[in-house]
């Protein structure tokens, strides 16, 4: 286990939050969008069974949604379906894609497909700069910790997520003692 990175702390209880050491990828789990990127130093895809010509000419059919995605690469990695404005450090690497008829079994629209799409690239940058934490909550005792976790969970994408999710816990088992 890492270092503590932050202690929340409640009137019965402590919580230690921590970096994840063994993260899954959110792009391994199920997601809308395809990702297919080509970079030199990075392996950003979901799927590599396409060339570079073989995507062109697969996300201009008919039936496919697809945003560009382009990367800023400057001692963190950002992805999104917008230009940066920095011509050294970035530029276009490939798209993130989906059927219409994936977005209909949806119920979407184009407008939510896209935030969608942009919201599994935010993630996925999180996850690819290290920002995947976890936490553990102890019941306060007579020493530092003195009985065993109460709670913990892992796998939190985003430094907000996490602290939210261990404020919510904290509540809880407040109220559990109290109720």
């Amino acid at each position: 286990m890492t270092e503590i990175i932050e202690t929340i702390k409640s009137d019965n209880y402590v919580a230690n939050i921590y970096i994840d050491d063994l993260p899954c990828s959110p792009r391994e789990d199920d997601n809308f969008g395809t990702l297919v990127a080509f970079h030199s130093k990075y392996d950003l895809s979901d799927n590599k069974d396409f060339t570079k010509e073989e995507l062109i000419e697969h996300i201009q059919r008919d039936d496919i949604f697809a945003l560009p995605v382009y990367i800023y690469e400057h001692s963190n990695i950002t992805l999104r379906t917008e230009p940066f404005n920095c011509e050294w450090d970035s530029g276009q690497v490939g798209y993130i894609f989906a059927t219409y008829e994936d977005i209909e079994k949806e119920g979407w629209n184009t407008e939510q497909t896209e935030n969608f799409m942009k919201y599994e690239l935010e993630t996925y940058s999180n996850y690819i700069n290290g920002e995947v934490y976890g936490y553990q909550i102890y019941k306060k005792g007579d020493c530092k910790y003195c009985s065993d976790d109460v709670d913990s969970c892992w796998g939190f994408i985003g430094y907000e997520c996490v602290q939210e999710e261990v404020k919510s816990q904290l509540k809880y088992f407040e109220e559990s003692d109290n109720g």
